[in-house]
């Protein structure tokens, strides 16, 4: 079986085991994972790629992109500075424990490669954390401040690796170097980010063909990644940044007719990715510790235990300095159970698997990367010990009390009655202006409008009419009222600090009731 084969064959088999796993309510990254270690151990089906490092590389930047395009701009502004100190400052606190405790378990690795060691592992990932944060159920505030993190953070750890190998064919790295290498990496990413989100922005409000807007959208992703990186920025950042600004421009455009298509097409590709990028780490498992030297076997479980301990301990460490800072501040943004929560909530997955198969075998200098293999395989142990920790999340959050906010049913009804108050506004907008244009509607067709809207606001049931005049005119009412609910949800949004996930909901479903209304024949 060649490559092509073997990587067709394994992405059928990954979303195979995706796709029987959502059906049992699971999370798909175990048992991909596991269905791929057994893969990679079979003499026979599909292998591990001799270039999983550049596969990595093109599902990265899409999977990335769907991850931070169903996040919320707004949300995270709100916890903006807290997730810049988890996604900067603990990753930089993380990676120096982890490199010190690699270099005492093996004294041979030099330093700037055990950095490089702890700049892999020390960003948590964005994909294994959204689902494990929303399958827990978690408070929005929590889930947003894990996410948030999560995609910020891929950045800074990828940049820290940057540095690290930089040093390791240098010998050393000034301080101004290292800032040096920081501020291009930010500056570059998110400025590129910024300036392709701009372009996407323009795309949507211009283009008349959704087809057309999304389709660009869907290829956005791979210029901006490669771009950023060929001027030393974070392809990741950049990544995010733009596809945060395009989210937010599909949001707030109440008119973009491409929305529903959008959400649906980046939700098949986002799973479709994390299937195959967590079937690759575990295919890939099986040849990085078979690849080890017979010398590195006795020191590989000391050190995976070791980087382990470390990854956990420094989090919840770091989580209890922060809860000691914030917790008497006025605005604090979390309690201190939240921060437990926090504290245990690492998982790290395909991010931290590029950034360990990225590791060059020769350094810049020609020399060899010393331990090479070593870090490998311990990288991909630590993947999966987390991975195989992350379902506890859960059970920990029900025994802390922490669920998911009560007021939310609360607040989509005062959001329906909102919405319901604009539709009827409009309605008598739209009566007024068709009698006097001498084409008034029929009365039994406005009753029966109203009569639905009125009791969504007496009883909040979901407002439905029925057409009792010409078809044409019906629909183009009903769509006037679903426009004006639209509207008034965003106005809502913004005026009552909403979350963007509740309003994400509800604008999806007066978007598919847009779509339901346009299909519909005008005989």
């Amino acid at each position: 079986m060649d490559i092509t084969e073997g990587l067709l064959a394994g992405t059928v088999l990954a979303v195979a085991v995706a796709a029987f796993a959502r059906t049992r309510g699971w999370g798909i990254a175990l048992p991909v994972l596991a269905v791929g270690v057994l893969t990679g151990l079979l003499p026979f089906g599909p292998a591990a790629p001799s270039n999983a490092g550049e596969i990595f590389l093109i599902i990265l930047a899409p999977l990335i992109f769907g991850e931070a395009l169903s996040s919320s701009y707004l949300d995270l502004r709100r916890v903006g500075r807290l997730v810049l100190t988890l996604a900067i400052g603990l990753v930089v606190f993380v990676a120096l424990a982890v490199g010190a405790v690699a270099t005492w378990i093996v004294p041979q690795i030099p330093w700037a490669v055990a950095l490089a060691l702890g700049a892999i592992l020390a960003p948590t990932d964005a994909v294994a954390v959204a689902a494990v944060a929303k399958r827990a159920r978690l408070p929005r505030r929590i889930v947003t401040v894990l996410e948030g993190e999560s995609l910020v953070n891929d950045g800074s750890g990828l940049t820290l690796l940057r540095v690290a190998l930089v040093s390791a064919a240098a010998g050393s790295v000034t301080a101004a170097e290292v800032a040096g290498v920081l501020a291009l990496s930010v500056l570059g990413g998110v400025g590129l980010g910024a300036i392709v989100g701009l372009i996407l922005v323009w795309v949507i409000r211009r283009s008349r063909d959704p087809l057309v807007a999304n389709a660009v959208i869907l290829l956005a992703p791979f210029p901006t990644y490669f771009l950023a990186e060929a001027i030393e920025g974070s392809g990741i950042l950049a990544v995010v940044v733009a596809a945060l600004i395009t989210a937010h421009a599909m949001s707030a455009d109440s008119g973009f007719r491409g929305r529903p298509q959008s959400i649906a097409a980046w939700g098949q590709i986002t799973f479709l990715l994390q299937a195959f990028a967590f079937f690759l780490i575990g295919i890939e498992l099986p040849s990085s510790l078979s690849n080890l030297r017979e010398e590195q076997w006795p020191l590989l479980p000391w050190l995976v235990l070791a980087v382990l301990v470390t990854l956990i301990v420094t989090r919840f460490a770091f989580a209890g300095v922060m809860w000691a800072i914030t917790r008497r501040m006025p605005d604090r943004t979390l309690g201190g159970r939240a921060w437990i929560i926090v504290g245990w909530a690492g998982a790290r997955g395909p991010v931290s698997g590029l950034a360990a198969f990225s590791l060059p075998f020769l350094l810049d200098s020609g020399s060899a990367l010393p331990d090479r293999n070593l870090l490998l395989a311990t990288s991909l142990c630590v993947i999966v010990a987390t991975l195989l920790l992350s379902p506890t999340l859960g059970p920990l959050a029900r025994w802390l009390k922490l669920t998911e906010d009560d007021d939310d049913a609360a607040v989509r009804t005062r959001l329906r009655h909102a919405m319901a108050m604009a539709a009827l506004e409009r309605l008598d907008g739209l009566a007024d202006d068709a009698e006097a244009n001498g084409t008034a509607y029929p009365d039994s067709f406005i009753q029966r409008v109203r009569a639905s809207y009125e009791s969504q606001l007496t009883h909040d049931v979901p407002a439905t009419a029925s057409n009792v005049m010409d078809p044409t005119a019906s629909r183009r009412v009903l769509l006037e009222l679903l426009n004006a609910q639209s509207t008034e949800l965003l106005r809502q949004r913004d005026l009552r600090s909403i979350p963007d996930s509740t309003i994400k909901s509800m604008q999806h479903d007066l978007d598919l009731q847009q779509q339901a209304l346009r299909a519909r024949p005008p005989s």
